[in-house]
């Protein structure tokens, strides 16, 4: 399981600072620049049984005194280890802090590496986390995982038959050709994590001509209850417009590109609900690797989706990188 960290800290270059360098030591960090979100966070993270490591959060915080945050968070989850950090420790009561029992103490300035070696040694001293992410491992496993796997070949393969073995492989929902320096977008469906990784090394590594693979895991993302009433309205909208209009569409004449999107992560969550409305946008998954947000656009010719690209994604708050790669149909090769 990939450690998740929720870091509450109104800071924030400091929230960007400690969250890349923890993604580079095998880290997901949470960011969130209040307490009022952290909580909200903590109880939408626990309602859909997504585990959390710990809870990383400054003293100083605009809305909740940070103590006081430790006491409801170490109320409400008594199992989440709590790392305090300050770059005012001379302000506060030692005794105080004491009491909360809190997992760690830093003071500010602290680098990535000091936060995990904290992390990693409440993960080896605390019975009860080793358990909270076995537990978390198993409801994993259970579910069937879908994963982008997008395919550099080598110069001198044969793209035919590489596509046409990718396409014919069981567990391949999607096999897309591509223009850019992906040749290929897989979608791949699993039963787990591990059947998904051996997917990846026993078949498709196997195939000539692959040269690399980067590997892309969609994770369900975790909205409040207002966020999701809007997407599923968005979604019977769609669906009843299709029934409506569908005889009427000639979906032959359109053509798709997928984006791949690298985006702040506390603005995932806002950037997700508005690209998911855009009408010229099919689908857009949350993904953990490389790139955090996958989407499939379509329009009557590419420079619809170049327009819509440069218009109504690229200048959204957040958004750091935008990557088009055009489907390109093979027989047009």
């Amino acid at each position: 399981m990939k450690k998740r960290i929720l870091l509450v800290d109104d800071e924030s270059s400091l929230r960007r600072t400690l969250a890349l360098g923890l993604s580079q030591r095998g880290y997901d960090t949470e960011p969130c620049e209040n307490g009022v979100n952290a909580l909200k966070k903590l109880d939408l993270y626990m309602k859909n049984d997504i585990g959390l490591g710990a809870a990383v959060l400054d003293i100083r915080l605009p809305d909740i005194d940070g103590i006081k945050l430790a006491k409801i968070i170490k109320f409400k989850y008594p199992g989440l280890p709590v790392i305090l950090i300050t770059g005012h420790a001379d302000l506060y009561n030692p005794e105080e802090i004491k009491n909360l029992k809190v997992s760690a103490f830093l003071e500010k300035p602290f680098s990535a590496d000091e936060l995990s070696d904290q992390f990693d040694r409440i993960m080896r001293q605390q019975q009860d986390i080793t358990e909270i992410i076995a537990a978390y491992e198993e409801k994993e496993q259970a579910k069937s995982r879908s994963t982008y796997m997008l395919i550099k070949l080598e110069d001198d393969a044969d793209f035919f038959e590489t596509h046409r073995q990718l396409h014919y492989m069981e567990n391949v929902l999607f096999c897309d050709a591509t223009k850019g320096d992906y040749d290929i977008f897989l979608l791949v469906q699993a039963e787990n994590r591990e059947e998904s990784r051996q997917i990846l090394e026993n078949k498709i590594r196997s195939i000539e001509g692959i040269k690399e693979v980067e590997y892309l895991e969609v994770e369900s993302p975790v909205l409040d209850e207002a966020t999701s009433e809007i997407i599923q309205a968005a979604e019977d909208v769609s669906a009843n417009d299709s029934l409506e209009h569908g005889k009427s569409r000639d979906m032959s004449k359109r053509v798709s590109s997928y984006l791949l999107m690298e985006v702040e992560k506390e603005k995932l969550d806002s950037i997700y609900l508005c690209l998911r409305l855009k009408e010229n946008v099919v689908y857009c998954d949350y993904t953990v690797g490389k790139y955090n947000l996958v989407l499939l656009v379509t329009g009557s010719y590419f420079d619809e989706i170049d327009k819509f690209v440069e218009e109504k994604v690229i200048d959204l708050d957040g958004v750091l990188k935008v990557k088009e790669y055009p489907i390109v149909n093979l027989y047009e090769m």
